[in-house]
């Protein structure tokens, strides 16, 4: 008698499990087909995001290229790419970078 109530137990689980993944896969491809047809969920509230990283990323390795070509320690200097890093624009940053520029007229 237990042995046919645990198989009764165990085959109404499985239906259970089967139908509930036989509601979910439909769900599944819809919302793919959904996603793919509109984007990324990011692009609906921020569309000009890729645009925005990519001058970030551009300034920072400006910067970066500032900072190495500068005659401070290497502790100084990972202080500050540290810094460029975290926060863009920090008074550091701005006052090392401001003070150590050579203005060099360009030849023609």
């Amino acid at each position: 008698m237990k042995k046919l109530l645990r198989t009764a137990l165990f085959m109404g689980i499985l239906l259970l499990a089967k139908t509930g993944y036989a509601q979910y896969a439909p769900q599944k491809e819809a919302r793919k087909q959904i996603e793919e047809e509109e984007g990324p969920a990011l692009f609906q509230f921020e569309p000009d995001y890729l645009a925005a990283e990519e001058a970030r990323r551009t300034e920072i390795l400006l910067m970066r290229d500032m900072i190495d070509s500068l005659d401070i320690s290497e502790n100084k200097r990972q202080k500050l790419i540290r810094d460029l890093y975290k926060n863009n624009g920090s008074k550091k940053l701005s006052k090392i970078l401001l003070t150590n520029n050579k203005f060099e007229e360009l030849e023609e």
